[in-house]
C-alpha cells in the first residue's frame, strides 16, 4: 500500500536465508540446464492477464510450455525435500500463480545446495515437476483480488481521512 501511495518501490529486507538464495540462484538455473539440455530464459516481471497490480516473477521460462522455480534452503531442509519431495503449500499457490501469470502448463520446482560435492554430488539438487492446476488457480486468483480490493479499500479509508 505504501508504495502505491508514494509511487515509489520500498526497499525490501533479505534475511541471511534470501541472500543465501540469490547468491546460490543463477548456479542452481546453471545446472538444471545442462541436466534438461534446455535453455533457461530469465525473464522478470510478468503482469497477470486479467489481474490489474498483480503479477509474477518466475525464476526462468523454460521452452514453450515451462517455467522453473528455484529455492536454495540450508542443507537440512534440502536433504528433507530430497528425501520426501514435499513441497511446502506457499510455494505450489506461488508457482500456480506464476503458470496463471504467464499462461504456462508446468513449472518444475528445484531445491538446490551447493554444500552437497564429491560422493554426495548427486544430491545437490532434486528437481520435481507441478503441473497447471485449474481449480488451485481459481482459488489464488480470487484471494488475490479479495486482498487488493481490501488494499483499495484501505487507502480509499487513508486518503478520505488526509482530506
Amino acid at each position: 500500500m505504501t508504495e502505491r501511495l508514494t509511487e515509489e518501490i520500498s526497499q525490501s529486507y533479505l534475511t541471511p536465508a534470501m541472500q543465501w538464495g540469490i547468491e546460490h540462484e543463477e548456479d542452481a538455473l546453471k545446472e538444471y540446464a545442462i541436466i534438461y539440455d534446455t535453455e533457461v530464459i530469465k525473464c522478470g516481471f510478468i503482469q497477470h492477464p486479467t489481474i490489474e497490480m498483480a503479477g509474477a516473477s518466475p525464476d526462468g521460462l523454460i521452452g514453450e510450455e515451462g517455467l522453473v522455480e528455484v529455492k536454495c534452503p540450508h542443507s537440512t531442509k534440502h536433504l528433507r525435500f530430497y528425501m520426501d519431495g514435499t513441497i511446502k503449500p506457499e510455494y505450489k499457490a506461488q508457482m500456480q500463480f506464476q503458470m496463471a501469470c504467464t499462461g504456462r502448463q508446468w513449472c518444475d520446482f528445484v531445491s538446490y545446495d551447493p554444500h552437497f560435492v564429491g560422493r554426495s554430488l548427486r544430491l545437490r539438487m532434486k528437481i520435481k515437476r507441478i503441473h497447471r492446476d485449474e481449480k488451485q488457480i481459481e482459488q489464488i486468483n480470487q484471494a488475490v483480488e479479495i486482498f487488493l480490493e481490501e488494499i483499495e479499500q484501505e487507502m480509499k479509508q487513508i486518503l478520505t481521512q488526509a482530506a
